[in-house]
């Protein structure tokens, strides 16, 4: 008996230290084991998830300041931060149509600390821009919502000899390549929706492009350019205040906050219709249960009376998505973009 159990004693002793159970008790031992360690991991997982944020937050703005895009996202940012009691901090990154904000935040740790705020551009239209982008569009950024929608308005400066879209095509086609836009870089919507123009009605625009809003302003403002379409977030100060003129709206009907500009629909082009979409962006592989969070948040943020109030000002469709639909929009504004960049004949470069 006692030799038996010496020899039993050190089976059991040999399988925990070469982890190979020989025995019942080894075997329990090992599914024990496995038990506590997912349970250990799912309660760290909850733990993140319940305790995020516990620090500042980087929010990266990949476009300059003071236009649409750095507007919504602080109005975003600093409702998060009352919510969540931490700092949401902008970070403008700009260059490259966005795309190297967006870089900086696919290459940054997915731990929810460091965000996007972007427009769509450097997701759905830079890959069909550029022959070496330092990102893969579809997996890098993982989307967490599409905060708002921002129609796109053609306005132009107080001297040009147009006032509707009839006298703007025969001006434009009168002059090919004279005609100068604005945009806030290759692959905007801003840019895009040009190129819609030249697509459907055979003009020839002559594209300039710029790294951000205020200096695509003052050019425009200026005369420099002769006009740019531009987000309603951007447009209606400036139409107001009657800095620049209204032609049309790139919507599909009027917009409440414009009631006086028509759409480009009623002027016979149904087909132009763009603009940006506002959204925020974690690094590709962060945390589902982070993104979902952020999700949950930004929604909450846009039912606040005083955001509601402000977007209904500003001209804009409020959103705020959860992140599946926020990938299915995205999707099909890539291939929506793809078959206009395509369609007018811009080159990747």
């Amino acid at each position: 008996m006692t030799m038996h159990f010496k020899s039993h004693h050190h089976r059991v002793h040999a399988s925990l230290r070469y982890g190979k159970p020989s025995s019942l008790f080894g075997a329990v031992f090992w599914r024990s084991l496995a038990v506590c360690w997912g349970a250990l991991f799912a309660f760290q997982t909850v733990f993140a998830q319940n305790a995020y944020p516990s620090k500042a937050v980087r929010v990266v703005v990949p476009f300059l300041g003071g236009g649409a895009l750095d507007q919504l996202a602080r109005l975003v940012s600093e409702n998060l931060s009352s919510r969540l009691k931490v700092p949401f901090i902008i970070d403008a990154r700009a260059g490259a149509g966005g795309v190297i904000g967006a870089d900086y935040v696919a290459k940054s740790a997915p731990d929810g600390y460091t965000l996007l705020f972007s427009v769509q551009a450097p997701i759905t239209a830079a890959p069909f821009l550029s022959k070496q982008m330092p990102y893969d569009a579809q997996t890098a950024l993982s989307p967490i919502s599409i905060v708002a929608i921002a129609p796109n308005v053609l306005i132009a400066w107080q001297g040009v000899s147009f006032r509707t879209v009839a006298e703007f095509l025969a001006v434009a086609k009168s002059a090919p390549h004279k005609l100068s836009f604005a945009s806030q870089g290759q692959g905007t919507t801003g840019h895009i929706t040009g190129a819609m123009i030249d697509q459907v009605t055979g003009t020839q625009l002559l594209h300039v492009p710029y790294k951000g809003f205020p200096p695509m302003l003052t050019d425009v403002e200026s005369g420099r350019v002769d006009m740019m379409f531009a987000d309603t977030i951007n447009a209606i100060p400036r139409i107001r205040s009657k800095e620049l003129v209204p032609i049309a709206v790139a919507s599909e009907k009027r917009l409440d906050a414009l009631p006086d500009v028509p759409t480009f629909a009623e002027s016979g082009l149904p087909t132009i219709v763009s603009g940006p979409l506002f959204g925020m962006f974690a690094p590709g592989g962060t945390p589902a249960e982070l993104v979902q969070k952020l999700a949950f948040e930004i929604k909450a943020v846009l039912k606040l009376p005083p955001v509601q109030t402000t977007l209904h000002d500003l001209g804009v469709e409020i959103k705020g998505t959860t992140p599946e639909e926020a990938q299915l929009i995205l999707k099909a504004e890539a291939l929506r973009t793809r078959d206009a960049i395509k369609s007018a004949g811009i080159q990747p470069m």
